[in-house]
């Protein structure tokens, strides 16, 4: 990666590195690809949400929060609004408000993972069986391959009905 970005930095690059280092858990390295991306062209929704998912992994939420307030009115898309949403619901203080936004991003786009995911994992910590099978499902529709979910799949399988 550093010997690709040393010769070329497009923004495919970019966002590679990021998500390299953003899955590796370096934060700062993370950040600095989303920045770069971000102020190549800081109006393109899809590098504003890799720029505030890299602030709230780098405990910038006050700045995060500003960004985003700023650019879940100008959205234009449902799919981007429910990001958006999904990426506000990570900076809340409380479940309630949490799962406000997690409400907004599915109703958004019904099919965004990462809102389902987030869903799922707050009922589950509730211990709240019906709401957390209801999202295992809908998660395990789209993705059934998906690492969290086959992970849950196997704790829920009498209530999911795979015995």
């Amino acid at each position: 990666m550093n010997r690709i970005l040393a010769v070329r930095r497009t923004v495919q690059d970019l966002t590679d590195a990021y998500n390299v280092e953003r899955g590796l858990g370096n934060n700062a390295r993370a950040y600095s690809y989303a920045r770069e991306l971000f102020e190549r062209d800081n109006s393109n929704h899809d590098y504003a949400a890799i720029y505030i998912s890299a602030l709230i992994n780098s405990g910038r939420r006050d700045e995060a929060s500003r960004l985003l307030e700023s650019r879940i009115n100008s959205a234009s898309t449902s799919q981007i609004k429910s990001r958006y949403y999904y990426l506000r619901s990570r900076l809340q203080s409380n479940q309630d408000n949490a799962l406000g936004d997690l409400r907004s991003s599915l109703f958004e786009d019904p099919r965004n993972l990462d809102a389902i995911i987030a869903m799922f994992q707050i009922y589950h910590d509730r211990r709240e069986e019906r709401r957390a099978v209801y999202y295992l499902k809908q998660g395990l529709a789209i993705s059934p391959d998906h690492p969290i979910l086959k992970r849950y799949e196997k704790e829920y399988a009498s209530l999911l009905g795979r015995n």
